[in-house]
């Protein structure tokens, strides 16, 4: 084994936080895991990790090799993309994370119609609540579905993301139609919220464009779409849901719809993110691609909601 082979080895270990599990993925003994690592620390003359029987840590030495290591795993990816630019299809493993609702239901169909296009490949999904390394962690693409922080990853939009309030028609019939944000105000309001975010006022756009936050009386918290739904449609309370929530309750009338025509501001949209890569792999490009015709345009949500194109001032200029 070479010194770049150690360094790729070194990352495995790195990611895995041990040597066994590291050695597990290779299908290796971990006794030859942890001899290449030595013969490593040898040839650089530095120590990687801080080793006990119980963790492991890298040193502020073994801190900076791990970013050398990351770009060399990067130069020999792009190798591999430029090469495989010129083959027949999209190879090997591909990694992915994604929010857990949004992943359980459009990244699996997409991730079922990729391996049925793609039968070399394979895949490894991991459905996250919250932001991962993209880098560090070696993912080949992320769903964002948050405001975008300034960084080297590459974004590309994959559809709206726009909410709707709602209510059941039980909810309705007891305490009336609101026609106006005020006629909610002391209502019993379900609500989205997990890992300090908390989708708990309504962005509603005035007269003069200007963003008016509107607090809702959030009795009920909860970090999951489904039971956020089915404590709407119980008539216990009104909510404002993500439209990527909402399945056939608005066809079937088990929701309705509140406010239409009051102009609101969309979630951030949602978004493909890559490494910063000059190389775009095969396998990433084509698994983009069946995630965009599983989501459609627009996006299939919003297909079974119906006129939900005309509700909230969504794409007038209020709302971008």
């Amino acid at each position: 084994m070479d010194k770049a082979s150690r360094l790729l080895l070194f990352l495995d270990v790195v990611e895995a936080q041990s040597f066994s599990k590291a050695a597990d993925h290779r299908q290796v003994n971990r006794s030859v895991v942890s001899k290449q690592i030595s013969r490593l620390e040898e040839e650089l003359q530095i120590r990687l990790f801080n080793r006990s029987t119980r963790s492991l840590a890298l040193t502020d030495a073994g801190r900076e090799i791990h970013q050398h290591a990351l770009r060399l795993r990067e130069v020999l990816e792009d190798t591999d993309d430029v090469a495989g630019a010129y083959q027949d299809g999209p190879r090997g493993i591909l990694k992915i994370t994604s929010p857990s609702h949004f992943g359980r239901t459009y990244v699996a169909q997409a991730v079922r119609l990729y391996m049925e296009r793609y039968p070399d490949t394979q895949v490894e999904v991991r459905l996250e609540d919250h932001l991962t390394d993209l880098i560090g962690g070696g993912y080949d693409l992320a769903i964002r579905m948050s405001e975008l922080e300034d960084s080297n990853l590459i974004a590309r939009p994959l559809a709206a993301h726009r909410h709707l309030i709602c209510a059941s028609p039980a909810f309705i019939e007891r305490h009336g139609m609101p026609q106006t944000p005020a006629d909610l105000s002391g209502l019993p309001a379900a609500v989205y919220s997990r890992d300090g975010f908390i989708l708990d006022r309504l962005r509603v756009c005035t007269e003069s464009g200007v963003e008016e936050k509107v607090a809702l009386d959030s009795r009920l918290k909860v970090n999951d779409a489904d039971v956020l739904i089915g404590a709407i449609k119980s008539g216990a309370c009104y909510g404002m849901v993500s439209a990527i929530n909402i399945k056939d309750e608005i066809l079937d009338g088990e929701l309705v719809p509140l406010l239409t025509n009051v102009p609101m501001k969309p979630l951030p949209s949602i978004h493909l993110v890559y490494p910063h890569r000059q190389y775009l792999p095969q396998k990433t490009r084509r698994f983009s691609d069946c995630l965009q015709e599983v989501v459609g345009t627009p996006p299939v949500w919003e297909q079974r909601i119906p006129g939900f194109e005309n509700m909230y001032g969504y794409g007038s200029g209020c709302s971008a």
